[in-house]
């Protein structure tokens, strides 16, 4: 049976959602005064989608290392925007938004990876384009330039010799419900969606995926970027134990990526029945969570930002290992 859509109210504790790009934000309040041994750590944001998971993995994880973790409703934005002014302490940032929060006089980086890119692009069931090259000239809808979404599948269509903005007829569109409205009702032909919102279309039916950003990059023998992370500013981890924080983002990556149990307690967040409909998203999304920070992915990151500097997301060049805490030892410095 397949779900109805439908809208779900926020929940006061443990569900956090975003579409790819919302943001998580985490506020320690220091040792004392906490229940727990470590800090307390509030996570704000939003309350429907793939965050949902991240808070509740991210509460398991607190459990196991005594860090206090409580969770407040805030926007997306709002969100970014108090971590970089320092109302807030800790939040999900993607490798643009953290060279964009250099480039405006903020000291933010990359705690730990959470996932890589999870946009897709979808056509209709019975469509007769096969190939993002068949769309070239067609109506196809993605989310705004300054969206994480859009620039995944930018890239990967600039790898193809596609030019998204030129060789379509580009509309950008505010939510990813918009999105699978433009393409029911025939206006675009194709669209670029997110999750859990293409697991959701898939499990419907009717939809048939044209590509998978990540899948497209694997597929050619690339590292998976980390498209979002776990972010901090220097000045808060330093003063609040930074290895216990790294672990803290860490173990909750790696508890969304090995516990299916944690997408099933939060059916009602993203939109799908459980188990079914939780099963297929725990399998097209747990591959996409990365464990950690290498060699690799971040020099598959190095050339994302170059290229969203090309785009015009990015004013100058950037070292993507300033931008990330890949040891310990480097929070301190």
């Amino acid at each position: 049976m397949k779900p109805q859509r439908k809208t779900t109210a926020g929940r006061r504790v443990r569900i956090l959602g975003i579409g790819v790009v919302a943001a998580l934000a985490l506020t320690a309040c220091g040792a004392s005064g906490s229940e727990s041994d470590g800090p307390k750590v509030v996570v704000g944001g939003s309350d429907i989608g793939i965050a949902a998971l991240m808070v509740e993995a991210i509460e398991q994880a607190g459990s196991e290392l005594g860090v206090e973790v409580e969770y407040k409703p805030m926007a997306q934005k709002t969100a970014q925007i108090a971590l970089t002014n320092g109302d807030i302490d800790m939040g999900f940032m993607s490798m643009v938004n953290l060279a964009a929060a250099r480039e405006q006089g903020h000291e933010v980086v990359g705690v730990a990876p959470t996932w890589a890119a999870n946009s897709s692009m979808l056509v209709k069931e019975g469509s007769p384009y096969r190939s993002a090259e068949d769309l070239k000239g067609e109506p196809v809808a993605s989310l705004h330039r300054t969206v994480s979404v859009f620039a995944e599948s930018y890239f990967v269509l600039g790898d193809m010799g596609i030019d998204m903005e030129q060789d379509y007829r580009l509309m950008l569109a505010d939510s990813g419900g918009l999105l699978q409205g433009l393409l029911d009702t025939g206006e675009m032909k194709a669209i670029t969606q997110y999750e859990p919102n293409t697991t959701r279309m898939l499990y419907e039916g009717g939809y048939r995926e044209v590509f998978h950003t990540s899948n497209y990059w694997q597929d050619k023998g690339r590292a998976l970027v980390p498209s979002q992370n776990w972010a901090a500013r220097k000045d808060w981890l330093q003063a609040n134990d930074p290895d216990l924080i790294q672990r803290l983002a860490a173990r909750a990556t790696e508890i969304a990526k090995t516990d299916a149990s944690v997408y099933e307690a939060n059916a009602d967040a993203v939109n799908l029945p459980a188990p079914e409909g939780t099963t297929l998203l725990f399998e097209r999304f747990a591959p996409l969570l990365l464990l950690g920070y290498t060699g690799e992915n971040l020099a598959a990151a190095q050339e994302e930002l170059d290229l969203a500097k090309q785009l015009g997301l990015l004013h100058g060049d950037h070292d993507v290992t300033t931008l990330v805490l890949a040891a310990d030892e480097e929070a301190q410095s």
